[in-house]
């Protein structure tokens, strides 16, 4: 072949037969070698490196490199061409200004690298397969422009392509696949342009870009045949040479440092287009130091870890990107990074959509994340992050977080299914969004520690739980926002909250409107509160605040609660279509000014604080209520209010004295403060804005009669008022004949009328059993408890109903309708009272009937109630009662014996005084 190479002119093609050629050659002059029986039948195996300059054409070589780790090839110099040609065991050197074509070429089997070009020449490889690498499959360093066009890079142990130094490389419809580290690898200053490219099953990252690379000393640039050999064969990493990749993939195929050996300079940039990376082993696009990169038009599929991650103070932007299925986060900001997504969709991210925290900077404009598995937008650090018109759906968590010194602004845009909240703030963070749709959320928007929201504009409905909530120490400003059909409370300001509300609307709560906690002291004006079904505004214990102007109507409860201590100032509200305007606890003091009230039938607040005269039927004219408060107006259902008048407001301290002042009874008074213990809680986790634990006021009194369980039915009643949960309080008393007619179409009526009278209080329905006799199968009995259980579901916040009786009857009365079941889930069990017991009611009886019961006749009565039969029907409490009666009556016949009895005489009673049976 030396020979034929030497014999031949310019321009001539050199026909080479079938064959192993064991020769070492330059060829420098512009001829072709040429298989003449078609590739892969001529294999060149010398001892060294091919070497190519100018403008030489191979087709149809085989060339087998002496060593792996050594160039097969060497293009020096010119533009040589390698058609359908295989480079085996070896790789290809590209150095100088050459700028070489390899079309439908295989490089394989080589050490380092598969093609490197560490020139300052074009080298252009079309439709060629690079696979079985044991290192990087093509390098581009130095100052070498690469282009790839339709190529395969596949099987490397480093990573598929990689650009440094001052390179470009641009890659148009290629493929990357199987490698062990890095898709793509771009460094230092260079320059890397991806359009229709496929990077699959990356060891690591699809695509990771760095910043400079610290520098080290190097070996002379390649120059030679002779040169690239000793480069390569040198111990370390060579400037223009090659080297082996570090364990954390920073480093393969050319080695550290720059070109020119000098370190931080300005970063790499990156630009892919139509692109799609997948399956990476760690994150679909790693960027750090000092680089930029562009994705549009890009598909990031199922990496292990993150989709994109932008670190250090690289900048990146996404333009129309997908990320699916992303192991982790799918868009991660770092450092002092810039991130820009623009249009786009993030989809079922294991962690966050955006994870963006220590200085980074993310704008995502027109994008949709959906399904994350944590938060869709999480901002931590001191992070700065804007979203404009983007539409966040379905996560477990909130659908913007921000925490630390994060800095969230929402501009428009929709966020549904957030379980948590749908803009959350904690911290020290700051939220600020303006005309956001928070549809669906478990809250709309909510801002805890010493965070700071503010909302201007905002829409938020179908709230699980509060729409908007405003933590204990944060801070909030609304203005013109709108909250609609929410699961607990409108708006919530917490303890120590600071709140300014300006021209809000609130509508359809389940809860109360606006809560205001304890020591919180908002600033309120122009607030509309519609529909609720708590109070219109719950101003709690120790709370303030200004509230002027604004409306409240149709509030299940008064519109307006003021707790104990609270000094709100309240001036130009509006009250209507409500039954009581005002609640007020002990020791609260509001002061109104100008307030209207309008269509109410119970009016609180005082005239001095009311403006005008009311209008409309069933209105109230300032100043005209009658002294109980009722105006003698019809009720919601146009009907007169039967209703028995409500007991005064009770302290719930007093309420729970005169609770355990009652004789025996422990296990009630257990049961019974427990009850209330748990009610308090839970009243107050709904007024904090948090979920509130399944709860049944609903109760069964099981015990034999006379052991007080109307007494404590009627105090039960008392306590729930006192605690914000009932309306009224007052004690309804039913039985079977108050509420079963006498023919059909009687009774729904009859336990309609009943129950109506009980709203806002408590229905007690003693024998319960007997609304349901046994062996009776077409009872009008059934209608009546079927008619019961559907008003207690219709009027579940308005009435408690307790069902007393017979332990054993009880059980069978709850078993015979399965709604009965899931609304009285609480049984409190009204023990026999002891004889001890029994004395102490008639010694109590005594005291307030001005008796006085000596120990000799205590000890008589204890004597008495041990020689009681303990059966069936045992009066307990009503026995006890009747003793005391037929103990006076006795008393009252032997003092009348007396000539002249003195007042002991009269005071008195003895043991002759006690019955004998």
């Amino acid at each position: 072949m030396a020979a034929a190479l030497a014999a031949a002119v310019p321009g001539q093609t050199v026909t080479l037969p079938p064959g192993r050629y064991a020769e070492t050659l330059v060829v420098d002059k512009a001829v072709t070698l040429a298989a003449a029986a078609g590739g892969g039948t001529v294999w060149l195996a010398g001892g060294g490196p091919l070497v190519l300059r100018g403008s030489v054409v191979l087709s149809g070589l085989v060339i087998v490199g002496a060593d792996p780790s050594l160039p097969a090839v060497v293009i020096e110099a010119g533009a040589p061409t390698l058609r359908g040609c295989e480079i085996v065991g070896g790789r290809v050197e590209i150095v100088g200004d050459a700028s070489p074509t390899l079309r439908d070429c295989r490089i394989s089997g080589a050490q380092l690298a598969g093609a490197h070009a560490a020139g300052t020449g074009g080298p252009t490889l079309e439709a060629c397969v690079v696979t079985d690498v044991d290192g990087t499959g093509v390098v581009a360093s130095a100052g070498a422009t690469v282009t790839l066009r339709g190529c395969r890079i596949s099987r490397t142990t480093g990573s598929g392509l990689r650009a440094r130094g001052q390179a470009t490389a641009s890659a148009d419809g290629c493929e990357i696949t199987g490698t062990g580290r890095s898709g793509v690898l771009v460094e230092d200053t260079a320059t890397v342009r991806l359009r229709g490219c496929a990077v699959r099953g990356a060891g690591t990252e699809g695509v990771r870009v760095l910043g400079s690379s610290p520098a080290s000393p190097g070996v002379p640039g390649l120059g030679t045949a002779a040169g690239a050999s000793a480069a390569a064969a040198a111990p370390g990493p060579a400037t223009g040479g090659t080297g082996s990749e570090s364990a954390d993939g920073r480093r393969d195929a050319d080695g550290p440092g720059g070109a020119d050996g000098t370190a931080d300079r300005p970063g790499p940039e990156v630009v892919a287009d139509d692109c799609e990376l997948e399956s990476a082993g760690t994150d679909g696009l790693l960027v750090e130091g000092a680089a930029t990169v562009t994705l549009s038009g890009c598909r990031l599929r199922s990496p292990a870890r993150a989709g994109v991650v932008a670190a250090g103070a690289s900048a990146v932007t996404l333009t129309g990107c997908v990320l699916e299925r992303v192991g982790t986060s799918a868009v991660v900001a770092r450092g002092s990074a810039v991130i820009t997504v623009d249009g786009g969709r993030v989809f079922r991210p294991a962690a966050n959509g955006v994870f963006v925290a220590d200085a980074g900077l993310a704008t995502l404009r027109d994008v949709a994340i959906e399904e994350a598995g944590y938060s869709a937008v999480h901002a931590a650090g001191a992070a700065s992050v804007t979203l404009v018109d983007v539409t966040l759906r379905a996560t477990p968590e909130h659908g913007v977080h921000a925490v630390g010194r994060a800095a969230v602004r929402v501009e428009g845009g929709r966020v549904s299914g957030a379980a948590m909240s749908a803009l959350h703030a904690e911290q020290d963070a700051t939220l600020t969004a303006h005309g956001c749709e928070l549809a669906g959320n478990g809250i709309g928007i909510s801002a805890n520690a010493t965070a700071s929201a503010t909302a201007t504009g905002c829409v938020v409905t179908d709230s699980a739980d509060v729409g908007i909530r405003v933590g204990s120490d944060a801070k909030a400003t609304l203005t013109g926002c709108r909250v609609e059909r929410t699961g607990a409370a409108g708006v919530v300001v917490a303890e120590r909250g600071e709140a300014q509300i300006t021209d809000c609307r609130i509508a359809d709560a389940t809860g109360s409107g606006l809560v205001v906690w304890r020591a919180a002291a908002p600033a309120v004006s122009g607030l509309l509160v519609a529909r609720t079904g708590k109070n219109g505004v719950f101003v709690g214990d120790d709370a303030g605040g200004a509230f002027d102007g604004g409306e409240i109507t149709a509030a299940a409860f008064p519109a307006l609660h003021v707790g104990a201590r609270a000094t709100p100032r309240i001036a130009g509200l509006r009250i209507r279509d409500t039954e009581t305007d005002l609640s007020l606890a002990d020791g609260g003091a509001p002061r109104f000014e100008r307030c209207t009230v309008t269509r109410v039938r119970t009016v609180n607040i005082p005239a001095s604080g009311r403006d005008g005269a009311a209008d409309g039927p069933g209105g109230t004219v300032p100043g005209t209520a009658a002294p109980d408060g009722r105006d003698g107006g019809t009720g919601a259902d146009g009907e007169a209010d039967d209703r028995p008048e409500a007991p005064p407001v009770e302290s719930l301290d007093d309420l729970l004295a005169e609770l355990a002042g009652l004789v025996g009874l422990d296990r009630v008074k257990r049961d019974v403060g427990a009850q209330v213990k748990l009610m308090q809680t839970v009243r107050r986790r709904q007024e904090a804005g948090l979920a509130a634990p399944p709860l049944s006021r609903n109760l069964i009194f099981a015990g034999n009669p006379g052991t007080g369980k109307t007494t404590v039915a009627r105090l039960y009643g008392r306590l729930l008022t006192a605690l914000g949960m009932l309306e009224r309080g007052h004690l309804v008393e039913a039985d079977r004949s108050a509420m079963v007619g006498e023919y059909i179409g009687h009774t729904a009526p009859k336990t309609t009328a009943v129950f109506r009278r009980a709203l806002g209080g408590v229905l007690f329905i003693d024998e319960a059993y007997a609304l349901v006799p046994p062996g009776v199968g077409n009872d009008f009995g059934q209608e009546a408890v079927a008619t019961l259980v559907k008003l207690m579901e219709d009027n579940r916040d308005r009435a408690v109903v307790i069902v007393a009786g017979y332990p054993g009857e009880m059980s069978r009365f709850i078993d015979s309708n399965p709604g009965l079941a899931s609304r009285f889930t609480r049984t409190i069990t009204f023990d026999d009272y002891a004889d001890d017991e029994l004395a102490d009611i008639v010694e109590a009886q005594c005291a307030q009937h001005e008796y006085e019961l000596t120990e000799p006749a205590r000890a008589a009565l204890a004597g008495y109630f041990s020689g009681v039969p303990r059966v069936r029907g045992f009066g307990n409490g009503r026995l006890a009662r009747q003793v005391f009666q037929r103990m006076t009556e006795i008393q009252a016949q032997r003092v009348a014996d007396l000539t002249d009895p003195s007042t002991d005489d009269l005071l008195r009673l003895v043991p002759d005084d006690v019955p004998s049976s």
